[in-house]
């Protein structure tokens, strides 16, 4: 998922996301997982409840590759 940086700030991430958790609910995904980079949005998954399971650093040098996921149903 990608936002243009002109139009950030105004909660269409947040939008896309809880979109497709619902999406991904309505299809009985059990789970969402999720990767993003620490120069990305690792706190925007965060914040929609997803949990960090894993972090990867040096990918990209200098940058970390942070794996998060989410329960949505049982």
């Amino acid at each position: 998922m990608w936002v243009d940086e002109a139009y950030r700030g105004f909660g269409h991430g947040r939008k896309l996301l809880d979109a497709f958790v619902a999406e991904a609910t309505a299809r009985g995904s059990l789970r969402i997982w999720v990767s993003t980079h620490d120069f990305q949005a690792p706190g925007l998954y965060e914040k929609a409840g997803f949990e960090r399971m894993a972090e990867l650093t040096g990918w990209p040098e200098g940058h970390s590759n942070i794996i998060l996921c989410r329960t949505v149903a049982a």
